[in-house]
């Protein structure tokens, strides 16, 4: 009986949990007091019984990029080496599941990675293999610097590798698609250096991709010279049968108010003539669609109205059928109560509920002849600023032309729309410049041939590649098969149905294009603006360039430690990768909880004339936030309200930095401007929760709620 009393009694506790002061706890990253370290998995690894990979293996081949908790860590010159072991856990409860190879992972830290941005104007990202070459590089004066890396490209582009090549691996030419091809460049540690007088930063990153039979084999060309020849395919070798396959999508965003009456008319007489040349073009009219949203002002608030936004193709039409609904297109009978529309649903609508095509090139036409209210105006129904549409909108792979209308009794609005449009066209690929084009409301005619120049360059260019050959460039404006460069291209003289180019000296508006001395002297030298078809040439050249890199499964580098810098090494001013931050659904909503109360905030203390840090105390409270914190906080960052996956970012937050004296120094304009960047910011977010397209799972075995997505800083308060 005693024995069995005894034996009950160890049963009992061994049954009981044990706490939670006793469990296990995860490494923490350096620097850090809650945000665990985790790493990723290599494809193709394994999860061991312990530090000896003939010891029998807990899990094998798991997914690639599966996260674990790092419970036991090798030495930094171990990590170095991609030698030694880390003891890793399902999760930070103390769940430890085994040992892992240091070569079989790498340290995510921050959940910070890099893309690439458009390849379209740059040179490849070079990939060091050691830091000091790259950083010594980056200091040589430029015609030093120009020579040196020219040597390099010119060294990877005949294959001619010298022994002491200073470089590990380049990225490939042909654009890669973080979508498709997901990809993650996490960041291992970064410095920000000057170059040009710009800033940069030097970047020691890993490269992996997900899966496939070569997810494990490095792309070190000093050992793989088959990837060499993958990096230096470019979009114009692409197979022939690709580019016929290929499809456009052109949505017109159109104010349709009052006085937008006559330019709907004409775009509708520019379309029933595309729709007549491409009566004998059957293979482009079949891979073409249009569709149509028009814009005015929010009906809630002006019910007279008619709509705020109205989409008059829910499928998109070839532009036979589109003639007929472009037709049914009218303008409000009531008109708005100021001269700005609300510009910003329109385009976001048009983004995020056109039934796009799948796998089409998307581009959409803006035109209308006033500003956008911006966000935090009871006029602005979207809440979207140029900002996050923009981003919205390269996310999506959408590229926006900007048509503006310029009325000169409505001078004083110009400039606001100008910069807005300007904005809103930025599109990836075309290198700080922007598909903007002006052009006087008094000028019908003129309007009505620059229309017909987009829509030449649009269906000239997508009737060129279907032909199956893209060459070195897109078929020049007087057609005839003729394939030249993009310089060669855009140095054509005018043609018939395309607008002339001023005579030298002459003063125009956009609409010609702008021509005016470059300085101030009597010298011949012109500047000269792209026309308008120029503008769209170099827009969908862009476009195509992006969606061959789709089609072609262009793989970013992969299975290798290296450093680089994030701008162009040729041209500094471009920069030729970008940070990402990989957030998951629930990291998201917290984001989106945290900028409500600091909104919040920002009212209350308006209205009332406490300090920021008083207010945001008072509504932090209410969410069970440490008051006391907040309260005896210098800046932001020492509220306990940023989550630490933001801390430590390479990037510069108004709202990090935000302290009681910033504040007080607004007057309340500059106020209302930051709080409304972080109500449209806000509205950002919920279209990324909302839109299953971007989202990635890192791990097939992951909860939806785990997937993570690719938020870039521009989007981050």
């Amino acid at each position: 009986m005693l024995k069995k009393c005894f034996l009950l009694l160890i049963i009992s506790c061994l049954a009981i949990p044990v706490s939670a002061s006793e469990r296990r706890k995860p490494v923490s990253i350096e620097g850090k007091k809650l945000l665990p370290l985790r790493v990723l998995a290599r494809p193709f690894s394994h999860i061991y019984n312990g530090k000896d990979a003939d010891g029998g293996t807990v899990k094998e081949n798991v997914p690639a990029f599966q996260p674990y908790y790092v419970y036991a860590r090798p030495s930094a010159e171990d990590i170095e080496l991609q030698d030694g072991w880390y003891e890793v856990g399902a999760d930070n409860r103390g769940n430890v599941l085994g040992w892992m190879q240091a070569k079989d992972v790498f340290e995510w830290k921050q959940t910070m990675c890099l893309a690439y941005t458009h390849p379209e104007g740059r040179k490849p990202v070079l990939m060091f293999a050691r830091r000091d070459p790259l950083a010594e590089l980056s200091q040589k004066d430029t015609p030093t610097r120009l020579a040196e890396v020219g040597k390099i490209y010119n060294a990877l582009e005949t294959q001619q590798i010298p022994e002491d090549f200073p470089i590990r691996s380049v990225e490939p030419k042909q654009a890669v698609d973080i979508a498709t091809q997901f990809y993650l460049l996490p960041i291992l540690s970064f410095e920000e250096v000057e170059i040009e007088g710009r800033e940069g930063r030097l970047v020691q990153l890993a490269a992996a991709t997900a899966g496939g039979p070569d997810a494990r084999q490095s792309t070190d060309i000093r050992h793989n010279k088959g990837y060499l020849d993958e990096a230096n395919q470019e979009a114009a070798g692409v197979d022939a049968g690709v580019l016929k396959a290929m499809k456009m999508d052109v949505v017109f965003v159109s104010d349709t108010t009052v006085s937008m009456r006559p330019y709907i008319q004409a775009t509708l007489d520019v379309i029933r003539q595309v729709a007549r040349d491409l009566g004998s073009d059957k293979a482009t009219a079949q891979s073409l669609r249009f569709g149509v949203w028009g814009y005015r002002d929010p009906v809630d608030q002006i019910p007279g109205i008619g709509y705020t936004t109205f989409n008059y193709t829910p499928a998109l039409l070839p532009a036979n059928e589109f003639v007929q609904a472009l037709s049914k297109v009218d303008v409000t009978q009531v008109d708005s109560d100021d001269y700005a529309e609300d510009v910003f649903s329109g385009i976001n609508d048009a983004i995020t509920q056109t039934a796009w095509t799948e796998g089409a090139v998307r581009i959409i036409v803006l035109l209308g002849d006033a500003p956008g209210h911006e966000p935090g105006h009871k006029y602005n129904a979207s809440g979207q600023s140029t900002q996050t549409l923009r981003a919205i909108s390269d996310d999506a792979s959408i590229y926006v032309y900007a048509m503006h209308v310029k009325a000169p009794r409505a001078r004083k609005y110009h400039e606001a729309a100008e910069m807005q449009f300007m904005e809103l066209s930025a599109n990836p690929g075309m290198q700080g410049k922007n598909a903007y084009f002006s052009m006087n409301s008094e000028n019908i005619d003129g309007f009505k041939q620059i229309a017909s120049d987009i829509t030449y360059a649009l269906t000239s260019m997508l009737s060129t590649v279907k032909q199956g050959d893209m060459g070195n460039g897109f078929s020049a404006p007087g057609g005839q098969g003729t394939v030249l460069s993009e310089e060669a291209m855009l140095s054509q003289p005018p043609v018939a149905g395309t607008s002339e180019t001023p005579a030298a000296g002459a003063k125009t508006e956009a609409s010609t294009g702008v021509v005016s001395p470059a300085g101030d002297n009597d010298a011949l030298e012109l500047s000269v603006e792209p026309s308008a078809q120029d503008l769209a040439f170099q827009m969908v050249k862009a476009a195509m360039v992006e969606w061959v890199g789709k089609q072609s499964g262009a793989k970013a580098p992969r299975d290798i430690v290296a450093w680089a810098m994030d701008k162009d090494l040729m041209e500094p001013d471009i920069q030729a990768m970008e940070v990402r931050l990989l957030i998951n659904k629930r990291q998201l909503d917290s984001l989106n909880t945290i900028l409500k109360e600091v909104m919040a905030a920002g009212r209350r203390g308006q209205i009332g004339g406490e300090d920021f840090f008083s207010a945001l105390q008072a509504t932090s409270a209410a969410a069970s936030r440490d008051p006391n914190l907040i309260k005896n906080a210098k800046i932001m960052s020492d509220t306990g309200l940023i989550p630490e996956f933001l801390s430590g970012l390479p990037y510069k937050s108004r709202l990090m930095s935000m302290n009681n004296d910033l504040w007080m120094s607004w007057s309340v304009d500059e106020q209302d401007e930051f709080l409304n960047e972080l109500e449209a910011k806000i509205q950002a977010y919920q279209s990324i929760h909302d839109r299953p397209e971007g989202w990635v799972a890192l791990s097939p075995e992951d909860d939806p709620d785990e997937h993570v997505y690719p938020v870039s800083l521009e989007l981050l308060p």
